[in-house]
């Protein structure tokens, strides 16, 4: 469905475990290592790890490795009796039986025996993959036990690999099932993702589907890493729903709150914000206060020479207590109306310096107002395309970002913070967030000396970042004019018009550099020429130019657009 919209080729996250996406943490690697050496090596060998490590993936990466000389069997559905086990051997190796003929185990044994010495004899070795195996019951497992009974006097005639559950490993550790783990030749545990790798593993994925690899910025990543606990399969899951949110939104970028947003629908229950104290921490927070004022009543109530005990040899004096300190002066928002002056077709609001104010604004509170978040957030846009010289009808049916390219611009939704947007100097909306599990939506237009001006409710306040603090956690989003013949981000191999303006564009920043502008061929010189470009603005220097890099072009050039300092 998002396909089209971030530029994929096929969907990134999917969870069926398609052996081209394969990404070798360092664990991964370990355990490819060690199913290699099943195939090369008789004897048993285990894998076992977490539902949604990978390990099936890391099995099928494996089977298209299979060298010519090796015959697999592959058991996908472990739920199975001995002798439905036996028949699925059967099958899987192309031996020829009537169920009608063969009536027990030991003809089933036969005709493996029979097959594996023919096979043998003709250069070729055989090994037995059962996945999911921590469904197999003892007696199946006992009966594969017995398999690797079948042998020359030289070498073991089958290798098995099983992939299971951590259950499966404590059901080795039973006692009636100990000659079977002792026959485990090599054995692993794969763990899930650390943080880091989860980060390397959402770049690799997107890069390989053809998109930005800087789609999810870093909170996304974070907050990913820690509803998935590292987990792949979950990883997928929820950067799959995130993007979808994305999409729906008309925006470019997952953050932070998308991540939660998809993870309290993936995981099926509330999800706990950056920063929210644990059940634990209140309940110790509790205890703490509870015992201060026990110690307060008593130091209050009680005479102070009976608190201590003295001897004749020691006076204990207690200090006079201290002066509470002044309470600090409660935040207070002041309002104002909302002028607006323009600037070659493009709006500004006016910066009013809370001095020229004070005569008339009053306080007010940042507390959610009685509308609704979606009447809320349509409000920010319409006064955020005002920014811009568009008229956006309040009664615009759709999602305001899929408005954004009929006027040449486009939406980006990013986390970061005051630094960063005063970097971008432009006029973009902030995410705002209480105990609601909705976020509501305030415009902010300028800044000042002493802070910002926001607008919220049609009301238009200063602010200081402290008036922000608990509400504000970081996303925002910003409109953007994008170049003309827009189609996404450029990289190397993109052939199009728009290639020819961004040259343009470069060559007038820096006409000392040999730059040509008549092409519409991304070639590597123009990659070199973004990629330095990029790191003059610190921007990441990957040499593909997203919406940040044309945006600070557009900010080199002076192009028309509103700014937050003028």
């Amino acid at each position: 469905m998002y396909q089209e919209h971030f530029g994929f080729h096929q969907e990134p996250f999917s969870i069926a475990p398609d052996p081209s996406f394969l990404f070798l943490s360092e664990a991964h690697n370990e355990a490819l290592a060690h199913l290699l050496y099943g195939f090369s090596h008789g004897g048993f060998v285990l894998i076992t790890g977490e539902v949604g490590t990978g390990k099936t993936t890391l099995l099928r990466n494996l089977l298209d490795k299979t060298p010519p000389d090796l015959d697999v069997a592959f058991i996908l559905n472990p739920r199975l009796t001995v002798r439905e086990l036996l028949e699925s051997l059967c099958d899987e190796l192309g031996i020829v039986y009537t169920p009608d003929t063969v009536q027990s185990v030991k003809q089933y044994i036969d005709l493996l025996n029979r097959h594996l010495l023919k096979t043998h004899q003709a250069g070729r070795s055989t090994v037995v993959i059962i996945d999911e195996a921590q469904n197999l019951t003892p007696a199946v497992l006992e009966q594969v036990r017995l398999l690797t009974n079948l042998e020359t006097n030289e070498k073991k005639l089958l290798r098995i690999i099983l992939l299971g559950q951590p259950e499966l490993g404590e059901q080795l550790a039973r006692s009636e099932l100990r000659q079977l783990a002792q026959r485990i030749t090599a054995r692993y545990h794969l763990t899930p993702l650390s943080k880091q790798d989860t980060k390397h593993y959402v770049s690799h994925r997107l890069a390989r589907v053809g998109g930005n690899p800087n789609i999810f910025t870093d909170r996304a990543l974070n907050a990913l890493y820690r509803f998935s606990k590292g987990t792949p399969r979950l990883i997928n899951v929820i950067a799959d729903r995130a993007l979808l949110g994305a999409y729906v939104q008309g925006l470019y970028q997952v953050d932070a709150s998308l991540i939660r947003q998809a993870s309290q629908e993936v995981l099926g229950k509330p999800v706990a914000r950056w920063g929210a104290p644990r059940p634990y921490q209140i309940g110790t927070a509790f205890v703490v206060v509870a015992t201060l004022g026990l110690i307060l009543w008593a130091y209050t109530t009680r005479p102070q020479d009976t608190l201590f005990a003295s001897t004749p040899h020691s006076t204990v004096q207690l200090a006079p207590p201290e002066s509470e300190p002044e309470p600090e002066p409660e935040n207070t928002l002041q309002q104002t109306s909302r002028p607006t002056n323009s600037i070659n077709g493009v709006t500004n609001s006016a910066i009013i310096a809370p001095s020229e104010t004070s005569t008339s604004t009053s306080s007010v509170s940042l507390d959610r107002p009685l509308k609704g978040a979606y009447i809320l957030q349509r409000e920010a846009y319409q006064l955020l395309f005002e920014q811009w010289g568009v008229d956006y009808p309040p009664d615009q049916s759709g999602i305001p970002c899929d408005f954004a390219p009929q006027v040449g611009l486009q939406c980006l939704r990013r986390s970061g913070g005051w630094a960063e947007i005063e970097q971008l100097n432009t006029p973009v909306i902030l995410e705002l967030l209480d105990d609601s599990p909705t976020p509501f939506y305030a415009t902010l237009l300028s800044t000042h000396a002493s802070g910002y001006v926001i607008e919220l409710d049609q009301q238009r306040m200063h602010v200081s970042r402290n008036d922000l603090r608990d509400h504000w956690f970081g996303t925002y989003i910003l409109l953007w004019q994008t170049p003309p013949s827009y189609i996404g981000t450029l990289k190397q191999g993109t052939e199009h018009p728009s290639v020819r303006w961004l040259r343009e564009k470069l060559a007038q920043l820096d006409p000392h550099k040999d730059i040509e502008t008549t092409s519409d061929y991304f070639d590597s010189s123009l990659r070199d020429f973004v990629s330095e470009f990029q790191s003059a603005e610190n921007l990441l220097a990957d040499g593909m130019v997203g919406p940040l890099t044309w945006i600070r072009i557009s900010a080199r050039l002076d192009l028309p657009a509103p700014k937050l300092r003028p």
